[in-house]
This record gives structure tokens, sequence and C-alpha cells, in this order.
């Protein structure tokens, strides 16, 4: 494999690697907004004081809205679909975002981009701070995740722009999705 052969796999695998990216910052951040504009909803006060920065914790928000029906009720199927889908994501995102990136390439021409990120979870358990998550990610498999990662996207702001239509917020309108 000669040096432009390398430097086109880099260039499409990172290219790849933002639409993912990307796509679950899209989510992420309608989480977000969902939880401040339901401070208007005195049902929904306890859980949309604040909007916390972690995705993790923006889905509970949301979720314990869920739990006591009130107007996102017509949406709760969706919203829970939605997501348990961002959530399955949520370790490949956090690797892609956050792990130390290298590409790796074998003789017979097949080449990923291998991510390294210290395991906070196994750090926890096992009491090593040391503990590691490694996977590599061939141009095929950053294809079949940014694919699945921008229809969730899609899905979201499909989703979000009828809930924004529904309450009269004007800033997304699901036909123009």
């Amino acid at each position: 494999m000669d040096q432009a052969e390398i430097h086109a796999i880099i260039e499409e695998a990172m290219r790849l690697r933002g639409w993912i990216a990307n796509s679950y910052a899209q989510i992420e951040f309608l989480l977000g907004d969902l939880i401040g504009r339901c401070r208007e909803f005195p049902e929904y006060a306890p859980h949309a004081q604040t909007v916390t920065h972690s995705a993790t914790r923006r889905i509970k928000k949301v979720r314990a809205m869920l739990a006591l029906g009130g107007p996102l009720e017509p949406f709760a199927a969706d919203l829970g679909s939605l997501m348990d889908a961002f959530e399955q994501n949520d370790e490949i995102r956090n690797l892609m975002a956050h792990g130390f990136c290298t590409f790796h390439y074998t003789p017979t021409g097949d080449a990923g981009l291998m991510f390294r990120k210290f395991d906070r979870d196994a750090a926890n358990v096992a009491d090593d701070d040391f503990a590691l998550i490694q996977r590599t990610f061939r141009l095929i498999d950053l294809q079949y995740h940014r694919e699945q990662f921008v229809a969730q996207a899609d899905e979201a702001l499909r989703l979000f722009g009828a809930i924004h239509y529904a309450f009269g917020w004007s800033d997304l309108d699901p036909v123009e999705m």
C-alpha cells in the first residue's frame, strides 16, 4: 500500500467519522433543547430545571418526563424508541470522539482506524485506572455506522420537528425535514 492509498483511506475514514459524530451531536442537542423548552410545562419542572451536558443524563431526564405523562405523552413511544437506539450507539460515538486514533493496515490491503480509550466502567469495577477499550473500524464498518447514525439523526429531526410543530415552537418545521 503506497502513501497515496494510505492518505485516501485515512481521509475517507475521517470523513465518515465526522458524519457519525455530527449525527450523534444532532440528537444530543435536540434532547437538551427539549428539556429546556419543557420548562414551560409545570409537570416537568423537576426534570427541566437544568440542561445537563451529559447525553446519558439528558436521556434520564427525558425518560423521567415521559413517565409523568403530560404534553409529551403523544410522542412517548417514538421518543422512547429514538432514545433506545441513541443509547446503543453511545459507546461507539464516545470511542470515536475521545479515543486515541491510529491507522493500521495489513499486507493484504485491509486497513482501518484503531481507537483506544481509557475504560471508565472497567476502572470502576476492577479498580484498574489503566483499563482500555480498543476497537478497529475498517471503512466498511465506518460506512455502516455512518448510515445508522445518519438515519437516526434524520428520524430525530422529523420527530422533534413534529414536537415543535405541536407545541408552537416554530424553529423546526416538520414539512422541511
